[in-house]
C-alpha cells in the first residue's frame, strides 16, 4: 500500500524507474565522454579479499548474520574511506530484528550463492540495523518518497564512496520472493555503469543528492490557521470503516496510535459534544475490532504489532515493546474515558505480558519478538482445523470454533490472502467478547474461563513444539523504554493504582541510570549490558523528556521537571538549528557521513516517531511550567511546519495531532503545599497538571500566582480561569 504523500513533496518526485530509483542515466542516454584513465579502470576491477566482520555485541539482528557468506560489516566511521581506497561502491541493506521480512530476506540471500558472490565481488557490503540507526532508515525512506517509490522494509541502497546515494529500493513482503532477481538487476546495473565511468557516477550522484536534500522541509504555514488541526483530526477519524472494522491507509502504523489520537481529540476544547462522542465511538469500534478482537494473542498473551494487509484477521506476528506501549496507552485512555471494563482487562493483560516476556534481568526491556516469518508454511501462529482438533477435546474445539472464528478452509479472508497462501489455515485471535461467548456456549462464566484456560495452555505448548522458533531481539533502546514508562503513567491515571506509578518511576529511573555515559549524554541503545557507542537520536531525547514530563504531572516532583528540561536543552544544543529551530535526527557521530534527517512526519510503513511533533509538545509543556522564552520561540517555529504537514497528510501527522489534543487540554494549576487528595483527583481527569513554582511564569492565571491559596487547584480552560477548587468534588465539577 502506498503511503499518503504530502503535496509539498511532489515537486521532488521527478526521478523514478518503477520500484528502483537511479540517479544516473544509462550509457545510451548520457553525453559521450572519455573513458576513465587506466588507473581508475584498474582500481575499480581490483579484487580485495574480504570477510564478514560483524560482531555479536551490538544486537541480535547483527549477531544472527556473523556467519553469513556475505561479507557484511557494520555501519562505521571508516566505511567510505575503505570503499574509496578500493574504488568500490557500497551496498547497504537496512533492516531489523523486529521486522519479519528483514529476517526472511537475509535467509534467502544467504541461501543464494549467486547473490552472495555478486555482492561480495562488486561492493563493500553493509548491514544496517534500523533499531540502532532509525535515522538512516528514515533517510532512505525519504529518498523512496521523493522518487515516488512506495516505502517498505527492508530497504536497499547503493552509495558512492563519497557517501552519496546512487540507487535505492524498498523490498517489502511483495518483493521478497524475487529478491535474487532484484539484487542481480540493480547490483549489476550499478556495477556496470560504475565500472564504465566512475567519475560520471560520482558527479551525478553528488549533484542529484544535493538537489534532493536542499529543500526537503515544507515551507512554514502562514496566515490564519484557525480550525486547521480540527479538520485534520476529522479526516483521520473518517479513515475508519465501520463495515469492515478496518482503518484505511494505516499500513504498519500501530492501531493504538490511531485510537489514542481519537481518545485525546475527544477531550480537545475545540471538539463539540457531538464530535467528542463521535471520536470516542470510533475509538471504541477500532479498539473492539482491531485490538481486543484482532491483535491480542490468546496463547502467549500480549498484542501483535499490527496488521499485515487490510483486516486484523492476518496480524503481523511480531510483538514489540513499542506495540505494547502504544496499545496500553490507547486502552487505558479509552477505559478512563468510557468506563468500559473490557478495555481495562485488555490493557492489564498486555502489561502482564510485557513484564513476563519483554522484561530483562537488569531492569530494562527488550525490543521485541518475531513469532513467525511471513511464510505460511513456517508460521507457528497459523493452524489448520485438523491440528486444533487433534490437540483439543471435542467440547474444547466447539468453544474454540466460536472464540477464534475457526473454519475448515481457514478464517483469513481473500482480501488479505488473494493468492491463497493461507488456504485451510486459521489465525488465533479473539473474535467474540466474553458475554457473547457465554451466550453461544451456554456455559457459566467460571466454567467457560476454566475451559478457555485449558485450551490456550494446550495450544501454547503445542506452538512451542513447532519447528520455527521465535527470533528475540534483546537490544534495548532508551526511546522505547520511555514509551513504556509513559504508558504506565497512563495506567496510573486511569486506575489510581500506585503499582503503575511505581513501575513508571522505576522504568524512567532505569533509563537515567543505564542509558547515560560518564559525560552525561543520553545514548540510544544497550545490548548485553553494554551501552552502544552512538548517542541518542532526536526521537530518543524527546521520548525520554516526554516521559519525565508525564511523571512530573502525576507526582509534581521537581526533579522530573528538571530532568525533562535538561534533556530538551541537550537535544536543542546538539541537534537543533539555532536560527530555524529545525531538528536533525542525529549529529553523525561515529558515522562515515552525517546525513540531514529530519523526522517531522510519521511514515505509516515505518511506524516511526515524529521528533518535531514530540519536541513541539515538550517545548509547549515546558513553557507552561518554566519561564524560558526560547521554548515558546522553538514551539512556534516547529508548529508552522507541522501545520503545513498536517493539512497535507493528516495520518502522517498523527503525533502532531495527538500532541495538539494533549497540550490544549484543560490545565489544573496547583499551589504548594499540594493536597494529595486533590492531586489524585486531577490525575484521574484528562487534563494537564502544573505546579506553581517561583521559577515559572503563568500568564493564563490572570493574576499573581503567588497570591493563590495554598493547597488549592486553579482550573484554566481555553485560556480562561474556570475557578479554584479546594476539594475533589469541586475539581470534578470544573474538569469534565
Amino acid at each position: 500500500m502506498k503511503i499518503p504523500l504530502p503535496s509539498f513533496n511532489l515537486r521532488f518526485f521527478n526521478l523514478a524507474m518503477g520500484a528502483v530509483a537511479l540517479v544516473f542515466t544509462m550509457d545510451s542516454c548520457r553525453p559521450k565522454q572519455e573513458k576513465a584513465g587506466v588507473d581508475t579502470a584498474e582500481a575499480t576491477q581490483e579484487t580485495v579479499i574480504h570477510s564478514n566482520t560483524l560482531d555479536k555485541e551490538q544486537s541480535n539482528f547483527l549477531a544472527s548474520q556473523t556467519t553469513s557468506p556475505i561479507h557484511w560489516q557494520a555501519w562505521n566511521s571508516n566505511l567510505f574511506q575503505q570503499a574509496a581506497s578500493e574504488r568500490k561502491t557500497i551496498f547497504a541493506l537496512i533492516g531489523s530484528g523486529t521486522d519479519a521480512n528483514s529476517l526472511s530476506i537475509l535467509k534467502r540471500l544467504n541461501q543464494s550463492p549467486a547473490s552472495c558472490n555478486l555482492l561480495n565481488n562488486h561492493h563493500v557490503n553493509v548491514l544496517i540495523d534500523s533499531n540502532i540507526h532509525p535515522d538512516i532508515e528514515f533517510f532512505t525512506a525519504a529518498l523512496c518518497m521523493r522518487s515516488r517509490t512506495p516505502v517498505a522494509t527492508p530497504m536497499l541502497v547503493w552509495f558512492s564512496y563519497e557517501g552519496n546515494p546512487i540507487s535505492w529500493s524498498p523490498v517489502g513482503p511483495g518483493s521478497s520472493r524475487d529478491i535474487d532477481e532484484l539484487i542481480s538487476r540493480m547490483s549489476n546495473t550499478v556495477y556496470q555503469v560504475w565500472r564504465d565511468d566512475p567519475d560520471y557516477v560520482l558527479k551525478n550522484s553528488r549533484e542529484d543528492f544535493k538537489r534532493r536534500i536542499e529543500a526537503s522541509i515544507p515551507p512554514p504555514m502562514e496566515g490564519d490557521t484557525t480550525g486547521l488541526n480540527m479538520r485534520s483530526i476529522r479526516q483521520v477519524a473518517s479513515l475508519f470503516d465501520p463495515t469492515s472494522g478496518s482503518i484505511d491507509g494505516i499500513g504498519n502504523l500501530s492501531p493504538g496510535r490511531y485510537i489514542n489520537l481519537l481518545v485525546r481529540a475527544a477531550h480537545h476544547p475545540d471538539s463539540s459534544d457531538s464530535q467528542s462522542a463521535k471520536y470516542l465511538n470510533i475509538a471504541s469500534l477500532a479498539a473492539d475490532n482491531i485490538l481486543v478482537h484482532g491483535l491480542i494473542d490468546p496463547l502467549d498473551g500480549g498484542i501483535f504489532t499490527g496488521i499485515q494487509k487490510t483486516t486484523s484477521a492476518l496480524p503481523q506476528f511480531i510483538k514489540t515493546l513499542r506495540g505494547q506501549a502504544f496499545s496500553m496507552n490507547a486502552l487505558y485512555g479509552l477505559y478512563q474515558a468510557t468506563g468500559n471494563i473490557s478495555y481495562l482487562k485488555a490493557a492489564e493483560s498486555i502489561l502482564a505480558y510485557t513484564e513476563k516476556n519483554l522484561a530483562l534481568p537488569d531492569g530494562g526491556y527488550l525490543l521485541g519478538i518475531v513469532y513467525a516469518p511471513n511464510k505460511s508454511q513456517d508460521n507457528p501462529c497459523i493452524w489448520t482445523l485438523e491440528e486444533l482438533e487433534s490437540a483439543l477435546t471435542k467440547e474444547e474445539i466447539q468453544i474454540a470454533n466460536v472464540a477464534f472464528g475457526l473454519r475448515g478452509l481457514g478464517n483469513i479472508p481473500l482480501v488479505d490472502d488473494p493468492d491463497r497462501s493461507y488456504f485451510r489455515k486459521n489465525s488465533l485471535t479473539w473474535k467474540v467478547a466474553m458475554p457473547e461467548l457465554v451466550q453461544q456456549t451456554g456455559l457459566d462464566p467460571a466454567t467457560l474461563n476454566q475451559k478457555l484456560e485449558s485450551i490456550t495452555k494446550k495450544l501454547a505448548k503445542l506452538r512451542t513444539e513447532k519447528p520455527y522458533k521465535p527470533f528475540v531481539e534483546n537490544l534495548s533502546t532508551s526511546g522505547s523504554t520511555a514509551l513504556y514508562a509513559s504508558a504506565c503513567v497512563s495506567a496510573y491515571r486511569a486506575t489510581s493504582d500506585p503499582a503503575h506509578l511505581d513501575r513508571a518511576q522505576k522504568t524512567l529511573t532505569f533509563i537515567r541510570e543505564n542509558f547515560f555515559d560518564e559525560t552525561g549524554k543520553l545514548h540510544r541503545a544497550k545490548f548485553s549490558g553494554k551501552l552502544n557507542d552512538h548517542p541518542a537520536t532526536g526521537a530518543d531525547l524527546t521520548l525520554v523528556s516526554q516521559a519525565a514530563l508525564d511523571l512530573h504531572e502525576v507526582t509534581l516532583d521537581p526533579a522530573w521537571l528538571k530532568f525533562a528540561y535538561e534533556l530538551h536543552q541537550s537535544m536543542t544544543t546538539m541537534l537543533a538549528n539555532p536560527d530555524t529551530h529545525y531538528i536533525n535526527e542525529y549529529n553523525g557521530a561515529n558515522y562515515p557521513q552525517a546525513y540531514q534527517t529530519e523526522m517531522y512526519i510519521t511514515l505509516s510503513a515505518l511506524n516511526n516517531d515524529s521528533t518535531w511533533s514530540l519536541a513541539y509538545a515538550n517545548a509547549k509543556r515546558l513553557s507552561l511550567r518554566l519561564a524560558d522564552e526560547a521554548m515558546t520561540k522553538q514551539a512556534k517555529a516547529l508548529e508552522k511546519v507541522l501545520l503545513r504537514s498536517s493539512s497535507s497528510a493528516p495520518i502522517a501527522s498523527i503525533d502532531f495531532l495527538t500532541a495538539e489534543s494533549m497540550i490544549n487540554r484543560t490545565c489544573v494549576y496547583f499551589k504548594a503545599p499540594v493536597a494529595p487528595g486533590l492531586l489524585a483527583a486531577a490525575c484521574k481527569k484528562s487534563c494537564q497538571i502544573i505546579a506553581i513554582t517561583d521559577d515559572g511564569s503563568y500568564p493564563a492565571l490572570g493574576t499573581d500566582a503567588g497570591q493563590l491559596p495554598a493547597g488549592t487547584a486553579t482550573v484554566v480552560s481555553h485560556g480562561k480561569v474556570i475557578g479554584t477548587a479546594s476539594s475533589a468534588t469541586e475539581l470534578d465539577s470544573m474538569v469534565k
